[in-house]
């Protein structure tokens, strides 16, 4: 076996993947520049805001315990959130540039951690690789302008294995304490699966090792200790302040919500095909090298023949999170994102072998195949469409708006990947340099349609008019929103309390709320402020119709999918 190059003797790629902090710096350096300017720019969601009005409401109000959404008592998800970004309000002010500084953290920290497990299960210029193919994914893109519980419990996922790792290289009480630190961050991020999710793969790892000593670290006494210290407060307070929390908590949003059958039900679960369908988009334009990658990776790691039989652990993270979701009926696309980062690792470990011997017939007919995607665009996007369509309502109309990016798609993509496909023929690193240029291209055309779609996804237009236009005795209303979350973006942007109509039984509370509190109405008592002596603001979709005593109303804005109504000048 040859020995490891002499320093003076190695090329500026060796010495560059022989140096690990080197790897991860650039990673990150990477990650700022792709992901800095658009986290500022974007405007918050419908579907993020209320991570960001809820440590708002809790800053201004000086409760860091209770947290409310809207002025109304909010249990739903743990707290961790939101006191992490209470913390940054009050060192930067509360905006929505600085409500997103905590999601631009957690994603450094996801790609950092996925480098680090990476040096440890696939080498140097493997795990760099794989950290460059998790950031440039549409996916992982995407999702990470979006403040979301998800991040914070993918990355303590990714923490807690990492930890789990270095336990078993050498058990210590430091790395002990790390993976119940983990533990508890993903707890307090998102409940209980970030309590299921390290453990079950940990187990599956420990079983698949023949290592039952691994089990131990579950089971430490003062590791428990450390976790229950950490977390039992924040119960114990939060039941003594609203009885019945515990119960809404647990058995509500843990357990009924697993087995679809929360209270009440305003999740319109995705279908398992096509769960199954975007965990292949997130990964794009990688995706195409997954089945190929993901064989080879589990024929090696069996024979230990290029990485050992721990890199199995990569297999295993996926699994148990895809499998889990599947079971699950409550589904959405993004909760196969905690799965990117092994995945990632996979392919970043082929790609390190195909630049190695320059075997993988796979890397030229995946660039076929992205031609050919990239030539369907324009064809596939309806159908999309409708599956998105069918999970949120918000994504109608999605396909017209994107129209124009998605006809220089099918210029560049299929352009560049053919162009690979002839550059590439005897060089594997051209080819490999195609695949990421062309994943700098999708990223690009992806940032592109976040900003055609924000005007709909995102209510920061009306919101801004009508902290300027709007008096203090005014109303605001918004008509036709599933979920009470969806009026975040509204509320914070225009800053103040807004009301919601009901119909066919959503929004609505999943507990009792005080009547000062309560901001739902009847489509009645919406027509009777209307007529009433007060100035009304409505917020309607265009893809809802209005009510026929609206239809001569005064348009106050008119945005992208929506218009902001007024009964009286």
């Amino acid at each position: 076996m040859a020995g490891r190059p002499e320093p003076g003797s190695m090329n500026l790629g060796q010495r560059f993947f022989a140096n690990k902090w080197w790897g991860g710096i650039s990673l990150i350096i990477l990650c700022l520049a792709f992901y800095l300017i658009p986290n500022i720019q974007l405007p918050l969601t419908r579907a993020e805001a209320m991570y960001a009005l809820i440590p708002q409401e809790m800053l201004n109000s000086g409760q860091w315990l209770t947290p409310t959404l809207n002025g109304a008592l909010y249990l739903d998800k743990p707290p961790l959130l939101y006191w992490l970004n209470l913390l940054v309000y009050k060192i930067f002010g509360a905006s929505a540039g600085v409500a997103r500084l905590s999601t631009l953290a957690f994603t450094l920290g996801e790609v950092w951690i996925t480098y680090f497990i990476g040096l440890r299960l696939v080498g140097p210029r493997a795990a760099w690789l794989g950290g460059f193919i998790l950031l440039s994914s549409i996916g992982f893109f995407a999702h990470h302008f979006q403040i979301l519980t998800d991040h914070l419990v993918t990355l303590a996922l990714a923490a807690s294995l990492y930890f789990l790792l270095r336990w078993q290289e050498q058990p210590s009480r430091r790395w002990a304490a790390l993976f119940y630190l983990s533990l508890v961050v993903g707890f307090l991020s998102k409940g209980f699966i970030g309590l299921l999710f390290p453990i079950l793969i940990g187990a599956l790892y420990a079983w698949q090792q023949r290592q039952p000593r691994l089990i131990t670290l579950f089971c430490s006494p003062w590791g428990l200790a450390l976790a229950v210290t950490l977390v039992l407060p924040w119960f114990v307070l939060a039941e003594q302040a609203h009885p019945g929390f515990l119960k809404h908590h647990i058995i509500n949003e843990q357990v009924l919500r697993f087995l679809g059958e929360r209270h009440p039900p305003d999740i319109n679960p995705f279908p398992i095909p096509g769960f199954w369908l975007f965990l292949g988009i997130w990964l794009m334009p990688w995706t195409v090298l997954l089945p190929e990658a993901l064989y080879r990776f589990w024929r090696e790691t069996g024979l230990g023949l290029r990485v050992h039989n721990q890199g199995r652990l990569l297999l295993i993270w996926p699994a148990v999170i895809m499998v889990f979701f599947t079971l699950s009926t409550s589904r959405i696309e993004y909760y196969s994102l905690p799965a990117l980062a092994p995945l990632a690792l996979v392919l970043g470990w082929r790609t390190d072998q195909y630049l190695q011997t320059g075997k993988g017939r796979s890397f030229f007919w995946g660039l076929l195949l992205i031609a050919l995607l990239g030539l369907g665009v324009l064809f596939l996007l309806p159908y999309l469409e409708q599956l998105c369509a069918g999970n949120r309502r918000e994504f109608i109309g999605m396909f017209t708006l994107i129209k124009p990016v998605a006809r220089q798609a099918t210029f560049w993509i299929p352009a560049l990947a053919l162009l690979g496909v002839w550059l590439g023929r005897k060089r594997p690193w051209l080819t490999v340099t195609s695949y990421g240029a062309l994943a700098l291209v999708c990223i690009f055309f992806t940032f592109q349609t976040l900003n055609l779609l924000a005007p709909m996804l995102s209510d920061n237009l009306p919101g801004k008019y009508l902290r300027t236009q709007a008096g203090a005795e005014d109303l605001v209303v918004m008509e036709a929103i599933e979920e009470f979350e969806y009026g975040a973006s509204l509320a914070f942007y225009s800053d103040r309390r807004i009301l919601m109509v009901q119909r066919d039984g959503l929004p609505q509370f999943p507990y009792p709320v005080p009547p000062a509190e309560d901001y739902i109405i009847s489509p009645d008592r919406l027509k009777q402020l209307w007529q009433g002596p007060r100035r009304v603001f409505l917020l309607l979709d265009d893809a809802t119709p209005p009510e026929p005593y609206l239809k001569d109303a005064l348009v106050a804005l008119t945005v992208t999918g929506k218009r902001l109504l007024m009964n009286r000048p």
